[in-house]
């Protein structure tokens, strides 16, 4: 796969960041269960091709933030906050 979201995830992996890889509604995604290190920050936010997105917690899902491609339906998204133990 090509395009800036799998460049996104090489560089998160640089930081040995795993990420679960599904199907959701609108894209392809990678959720990486961390914070968005400032790299990939950096990297999608100079990326026309990507959009930011943040979304509140449920009680199922927590907050979360990332980058998603639309033209591509690919995205990326990690914790917008540590996880308490």
């Amino acid at each position: 796969m090509s395009g800036p979201v799998p460049q996104l995830v090489a560089l998160a992996q640089r930081r040995d960041l795993v990420a679960e890889e599904g199907q959701w509604s609108e894209a392809f995604v990678y959720w990486f269960d961390a914070l968005m290190p400032p790299d990939v920050r950096e990297v999608g936010s100079a990326d026309q091709a990507l959009e930011y997105f943040s979304s509140d917690g449920t009680p199922h899902n927590p907050a979360g933030e990332g980058f998603v491609d639309r033209a591509a339906k690919t995205a990326i998204s990690f914790l917008l906050k540590v996880k308490e133990a």
